[in-house]
């Protein structure tokens, strides 16, 4: 945990903001990276980070404007691994393939599955409308740019229908995380054999539900068996 800082000086310039608001964002990363979302106050985070929670205020108007900022972050990062991913099957028209490249970018990012998990019921909760709109502006820019990816990797699906699919792939990560990582408690009853087939394997489920989801979208536009 950072010390308190001795003497707080507020940061007025530009550059002396962004890197203020860093260290709160970097003390929060770090806090969820050891514990679960729910146990995080802003408290904690101000501890974490060094400041008083009246500081922290200064910079962000909640901790949930926090949690946002390292989703918005994770996201791009997840992106980037993405685009490159899908670079190497352009024009292939493999749902199989960009199922898997998904998958695998996804499963690299948990952190961000549980954000996701959380955007709707936690997240998107005591904000201001102008940190709400800012956080859609840039979803919207992000989204773009991951259907132009899909669309590169699979040009039978033309640009307009790739919402479609965006939207269901998000809150598929929403519902499958959770289930697949319980409590513990949850978790050891749901160890006994008479549970076996209802173990959810993210892994598994959510490729093979992203792989016929594609398929579904290539036929539908005449480009492959059903």
């Amino acid at each position: 945990m950072a010390q308190r800082r001795e003497c707080f000086t507020r940061a007025r310039r530009p550059d002396e903001i962004a890197q203020r608001q860093e260290e709160i964002v970097a003390a929060a990363a770090t806090l969820l990276d050891q514990g679960e979302l729910d146990r995080i106050s802003l408290n904690a985070i101000a501890r974490q980070a060094g400041l008083a929670k009246s500081a922290v205020y200064r910079y962000f108007e909640s901790r949930e404007a926090i949690f946002l900022k390292i989703l918005e972050r994770d996201w791009q990062q997840w992106l980037t691994e993405v685009e490159a991913a899908l670079a190497s099957l352009a024009g292939s028209d493999d749902p199989e393939a960009v199922a898997t490249a998904l998958t695998r970018a996804t499963l690299d990012h948990p952190r961000l599955c549980r954000l996701v998990s959380a955007l709707s019921s936690v997240l998107e909760q005591n904000l201001s409308e102008d940190v709400v709109l800012a956080f859609k502006q840039e979803s919207l820019t992000l989204a773009t740019r991951m259907m132009e990816a899909l669309h590169q990797a699979l040009p039978s699906i033309a640009m307009n229908q790739w919402q479609d699919f965006a939207n269901p792939a998000i809150a598929l990560i929403a519902g499958l995380w959770p289930l697949s990582h319980p409590s513990e408690t949850v978790r050891k009853v749901m160890a006994r054999p008479e549970f076996a087939p209802f173990q959810p394997d993210f892994e598994h489920q959510f490729r093979r539900t992203l792989t016929l989801a594609l398929r579904g979208m290539l036929v539908e536009n005449g480009n492959a068996e059903p």
